[in-house]
């Protein structure tokens, strides 16, 4: 079992940071009084794992950052995330017992091969990583998923030509389309290039590798950002991010060494995106 690692004195800064009292973090828990939340602040309790998710939702910070868990999840960590109890998840389960689910959590009597699809469904997980967590339950060791690579520039711009096309278009139609519509001079061998794996570095020079970027990203309709590589996306939002800041005259992180963008930062973002035209559409 990997359960989540708790620390009292960072649930009281959280606490603080969203200006809730103890009193109205208790109700938002659907608890009758307070003296729980004062006791896990001091040290003195730990909160039930089934309510983690729902504390760390009601301060508004990522459970995974408030209390962080090291090593994969069994089925106690799985019932836990969704919230549930193991009496709340057997009476939501036909056929699935407090006990027989006990039995399983402790590794003594695995679950019944019915009960995976239905359990898996509640706990909002797939069959594959419910029986995983089982085993670690049962002491198994089971190998980590390979992380998962983020898609790159090829299989980008081949779904959206999946989605833009009827047919699928050969690279000199493609490159004719795009620049039509956008200006560009992209040719044929330069958009087969990409289309079959070829990084955009390697294709274009110089400031031509952006020029190109921005021309496809315009043809599809779709923010630049969203076909260049996830470290470039980051270093350069944060790279604006602190020019608008600058420009503002104002801090982009919070103060006091609990990580966070500063109040007056959140203020500058939340007007900016109140007057996008997706943001005026949603509304």
């Amino acid at each position: 079992m990997a359960p989540r690692r708790f620390d009292g004195e960072g649930l009281r800064r959280a606490r603080r940071r969203t200006e809730l009292s103890q009193r109205q973090v208790a109700k938002g828990l659907g608890l009758s009084s307070h003296v729980p939340v004062a006791r896990w602040e001091m040290g003195q309790r730990f909160p039930p794992a089934e309510k983690m998710v729902r504390l760390a939702a009601i301060l508004g910070v990522a459970v995974d950052e408030l209390f962080p868990r090291e090593g994969p999840c069994d089925l106690v960590d799985l019932r836990s995330d969704a919230g549930y109890t193991q009496k709340a998840a057997a009476d939501e389960v036909e056929g699935l017992t407090k006990y027989i689910l006990g039995d399983a959590e402790g590794g003594r009597r695995r679950l019944k091969p019915h009960l995976i699809e239905p359990l898996s469904r509640l706990y909002g997980v797939d069959p594959d990583a419910l029986e995983a967590a089982e085993d670690r339950s049962f002491g198994v060791a089971v190998p980590p998923p390979a992380p998962r690579k983020p898609p790159r520039l090829a299989e980008k711009l081949n779904e959206l030509v999946r989605k833009a096309f009827r047919d699928d278009p050969t690279p000199d139609v493609l490159a004719d389309a795009v620049n039509a519509k956008t200006g560009t001079r992209l040719t044929a061998a330069q958009v087969e290039a990409l289309l079959t794996g070829i990084s955009a570095e390697d294709v274009f020079t110089g400031r031509t590798v952006e020029v190109a970027l921005a021309g496809l990203a315009a043809f599809f309709d779709v923010p630049q950002l969203a076909l260049e590589n996830s470290a470039g996306v980051e270093l350069r939002v944060l790279s604006d991010l602190q020019h608008l800041a600058a420009r503002h005259g104002i801090d982009l992180a919070a103060r006091g060494g609990d990580g966070g963008v500063s109040p007056e930062m959140l203020a500058v973002l939340t007007d900016l995106l109140s007057r996008t035209p997706a943001s005026r559409e949603a509304k």
